[in-house]
């Protein structure tokens, strides 16, 4: 036995030895072979993942014994080889038992009516409460995921004593994953850029005023609403008391213009002011108040800063992306919106850029924006992009969004500080922890040292495979984590369709499904599963499809939203019916009504 399986836990080892075997299996090219078994009337071995050897020998065995019924002696004694050595390897029916049996030790008893487990992802403690964890129970959650990359460790035991109350109110089982949040790549905080506020009046074809614009200008002290400034001011408590209808405000623009508002309506605090001409204000300007043709004194307009500061971004841009503590900014166009000086965007970890080259990709807040790097400062302090495509044609880019470098090194650990602080309560409080931005073994051990020194080596560890170092390596990350079970895989389809292409992902995604069961570890099918009907109450077309297809898994995973109880509800009941049909590769046949 080689020295990686001897390191594989004994209850681990046939399902490591499996494996090793299915990746040897799926290095040749085996499609002719297929086809000519599937002609002779023999397994094509399209469905021998969980017992590689056993599958061959079976058929091996079936196409002797063919032989030897006419006769063939040398086939005969083949044959009685074959058989003999068939049974040290596993049959189809003991590796479906390694792989309910890990299930099971990974995310507890199997759910009542089905096989597949629903996980559903925490909302905050503050609305995780008992009675919500009640609903998702009836409705079918087996599985609460908290996520560590939000809140603190209060809220985390209140989500949790939520879901004990829950658990005894409802008699239904339930295990706790926290997800520790990994070596995510984030932008850095963004600067507020120039505070602009414009407003023109609507005018016909040939230029004349149609109807005039509606400013607002708000009391100072009152909340900002959400929303563009533009075409909203503000002015001191002091000043708003002066202000009658009827009165105007005249100023100077941007452009030294004169302008004057005319106020219609003081409704509670804010002004209804109208304008027949079309006005810039940046940041603050003085305007003299009339009353009758009678000025009353000056006060300041001031235009209200953006709640949320963003990046805007369009393809062609360059855009600076550095390592240093800094805030982004804005591009500065042209009057045509050609880049004068590119944006900035900070790097939240700054080790990640280390490897960074001339020609690497790099894409920001989920592949809403695609960049290349053009060229690197003297230093590596800083490099200049190339953005290849966005989203939209304008796409904001804001603070503490994702960056994703497919083509590049990372050179940080697989745990972070923050995950180091939070697997302490995680240890205590938690059946299973989920890895996330898992790139190889190392970030594998790295895990399991951090809690056998916290005296948890039988929690459950969910891999989460979001990268496309993560896949590339996912059989040595497998071997790694049967050294310590129980094991579970998460395929995170959202940073990982960005890593290698949306285009690639439905193949990929397969492909770790197949491993995972050469392997008999459970998946869990993770990212937007019912997303809209989270949301909005109202599925579409295609993530119902989604939900079907994800029968292949042994978990389904939901996110948060306001109608994540109607989910999790249809969920079950698309899981329920389409176990019925399929499982894993295998269709099976049950009796049809459409058939009669």
């Amino acid at each position: 036995m080689s020295a990686p399986l001897r390191r594989v836990a004994a209850e681990g080892r046939a399902s490591a030895r499996n494996l090793v075997h299915y990746v040897a299996l799926r290095r040749q090219d085996l499609r002719g072979l297929q086809a000519e078994l599937s002609r002779r009337g023999l397994s094509s071995l399209g469905r021998s993942e969980s017992c590689v050897m056993g599958s061959l020998l079976e058929v091996a065995a079936r196409a002797h014994e063919s032989l030897a019924l006419v006769g063939d002696t040398r086939a005969a004694k083949e044959l009685a080889r074959l058989v003999k050595t068939r049974s040290g390897f596993l049959s189809w029916e003991t590796a479906n038992k390694y792989l309910h049996r890990h299930t099971h030790d990974a995310l507890g008893p199997r759910p009542a009516g089905r096989h597949i487990y629903i996980m559903v992802t925490a909302p905050p403690a503050a609305e995780a409460t008992s009675a919500w964890m009640a609903r998702m129970l009836t409705a079918g959650m087996n599985v609460l995921r908290i996520n560590c990359a939000h809140e603190g460790e209060r809220e985390w035991l209140q989500t949790i004593r939520g879901l004990r109350a829950a658990r005894v109110q409802t008699g239904r089982s339930c295990r706790v994953l926290m997800d520790l949040a990994g070596p995510k790549i984030r932008t850095g905080p963004v600067a507020a850029g120039r505070h602009v506020a414009t407003w023109g009046p609507a005018r016909d074809e040939l230029g004349a005023v149609t109807a005039p614009a509606r400013v607002v200008i708000r009391r100072g002290s009152t909340p900002q609403h959400d929303g563009s400034p533009a075409g909203q001011l503000l002015i001191s408590d002091e000043g708003f008391a002066k202000i009658r209808p009827g009165d105007t405000l005249r100023f100077r623009d941007t452009r030294e213009k004169k302008r004057t508002l005319v106020v219609h309506e003081v409704d509670g605090d804010q002004l209804v002011c109208a304008s027949d001409e079309r006005a810039y204000l940046l940041g603050a300007a003085k305007a003299r108040l009339f009353r009758g043709g009678k000025p009353l004194g000056t006060l300041a307009l001031e235009v209200p800063a953006a709640d949320d500061p963003a990046i805007d971004v369009r393809t062609g841009d360059p855009l600076v992306l550095t390592r240093r503590a800094t805030a982004g900014r804005a591009p500065r166009r042209d009057h045509e919106g050609r880049v004068e000086q590119p944006g900035q965007v900070a790097c939240t970890l700054p080790a990640a850029l280390d490897n960074l080259k001339v020609g690497h990709r790099v894409m920001f807040d989920d592949g809403k924006i695609h960049a290349v790097v053009a060229r690197a400062s003297k230093d590596r302090e800083s490099y200049l992009l190339r953005v290849v495509g966005t989203q939209k044609e304008t796409v904001k880019l804001r603070a503490e969004k994702g960056i994703n470098l497919p083509d590049t090194p990372l050179a940080v650990p697989g745990l972070a500080a923050e995950d180091r602080r939070a697997l302490a309560f995680v240890a205590r409080h938690a059946n299973a922890v989920s890895l996330s931005f898992v790139r190889g073994p190392d970030d594998v051990r790295l895990l399991h040292t951090a809690l056998d020194r916290m005296g948890r080596k039988r929690i459950a560890i969910v891999l989460k495979i979001e990268t496309r170092a993560g896949f590339e390596n996912l059989p040595r990350i497998l071997l790694e984590g049967l050294r310590r079970p129980p094991l579970a895989v998460m395929i995170a389809r959202g940073d990982l369709a960005v890593e290698v292409g949306f285009e690639r992902l439905a193949e990929l995604q397969e492909e770790i499904l197949w491993l995972c069961e050469a392997a008999h570890v459970p998946t869990i099918w993770a990212t937007q599963v019912l997303d809209t009907l989270a949301r909005t109450g109202v599925p579409s077309r295609a993530e119902v499809t989604d939900a079907a297809a994800s029968v292949a898994a042994e978990c389904v995973m939901l996110n948060k939203g306001p109608f994540v109880g109607e989910a999790v509800r249809v969920l079950a009941d698309i899981l329920g019916r389409m176990e019925k049909h399929h499982y894993k590769k295998r269709s099976l046949f049950r009796k049809l009504d459409v058939a009669r």
